[in-house]
């Protein structure tokens, strides 16, 4: 079975570069993992591929969605794993992106929120309400000790929840929790390894202005007042950092030095909370983009190329012990 590799890191660390140098070495197509690339119509400020980087590889999950509609990582999951089903038979896959819930989505699978019962909801708040958020407490203390620890005595809402799930369906939210975990093991059907870019903060705040700069150049003013006059202006991707600012600037909150400026800033906030959801992950493999390109650059290319029949954890163990 053919492979898949996943490049993922912050913004502006050169994911999209090396998924691109890659598709070309090896004729491979790309597929988006960046949740506001995704939607049409927001070009500037997302950084998409250009339409001559598209020319040189295919590209896939860009551009899917129209205003005012909205993708869900659920339902990314899906199209993504369809479009795989398509491509994996005939080439290995590059998979890049920034959205960390998106790519645990496409690797884990999606935690299912069980329906409850309504009427359930309803009684459970009413005792909560009346004084009996102690004695509800216990009563979860008492079937489900490990959620109950979780949670504070007085969330009232999450006490509500697990114990309208538990009378519901007769599983307690940590069961639920753990098949879901047995499951998520066989989520993802192809064998896959997770490249990670890191960047000195320094070279990623100069990277982020000039991009900034770039993006204000090439018209994202213009792109984002055009989008508001026709009304979509709290559409979710017209709310993302560049977006956002630029709605700010239209209204006369900002001047130009100080959309800017404020781009950058929030875009850096956002490689930070970026770097730290994927830091979480051990099984992605780092590599610096100043330092370690071409290692990088192997390292995916021995991927593949290497015909790796294992899946997920135990596929990346196999290559790091050829090395």
């Amino acid at each position: 079975m053919n492979p898949v590799l996943f490049i993922v890191g912050a913004t502006g660390t050169g994911k999209s570069k090396l998924a691109l140098e890659l598709a070309q070495r090896y004729r491979l197509p790309i597929m988006n993992a960046d949740s506001v690339q995704v939607y049409q119509r927001v070009d500037l400020g997302t950084a998409k591929p250009t339409a001559e980087e598209r020319r040189l590889a295919p590209h896939y999950l860009i551009d899917e969605v129209a205003p005012p509609k909205l993708f869900t990582a659920g339902q990314f999951r899906a199209r993504a794993l369809e479009i795989l089903a398509q491509l994996i038979p005939h080439s290995p896959v590059i998979i890049v992106g920034g959205s960390g819930f998106y790519v645990q989505a496409l690797q884990r699978g999606m935690f299912e929120v069980s329906e409850v019962d309504p009427q359930m909801v309803s009684r459970l708040r009413e005792q909560a309400a009346s004084g009996g958020l102690a004695e509800l407490y216990a009563e979860l203390q008492s079937v489900d000790p490990d959620f109950a620890a979780r949670i504070s005595s007085q969330d009232s809402y999450r006490v509500v929840r697990a114990l309208a799930l538990i009378r519901t369906h007769g599983k307690t939210p940590t069961q639920i929790r753990q098949e879901f975990a047995q499951k998520s093991a066989q989520a993802f059907p192809y064998p896959f390894l997770t490249l990670g870019l890191k960047i000195q903060r320094e070279l990623l705040r100069s990277r982020l202005q000039a991009r900034t700069d770039a993006m204000i150049a090439g018209g994202l003013i213009d792109e984002v007042r055009t989008l508001v006059a026709e009304g979509w202006e709290q559409w979710s991707p017209l709310l993302s950092v560049g977006y956002k600012e630029t709605q700010a600037y239209l209204k006369g909150l900002l001047s130009l030095t100080e959309l800017a400026n404020d781009i950058t800033m929030n875009s850096m906030k956002l490689a930070k909370r970026q770097g730290t959801w994927f830091r979480r992950d051990p099984q992605i493999e780092w590599f610096d983009v100043e330092t370690e390109w071409p290692q990088a650059v192997a390292r995916a290319g021995e991927w593949l190329q290497g015909g790796v029949t294992l899946t997920g954890e135990r596929g990346a163990a196999k290559m790091r012990q050829k090395e």
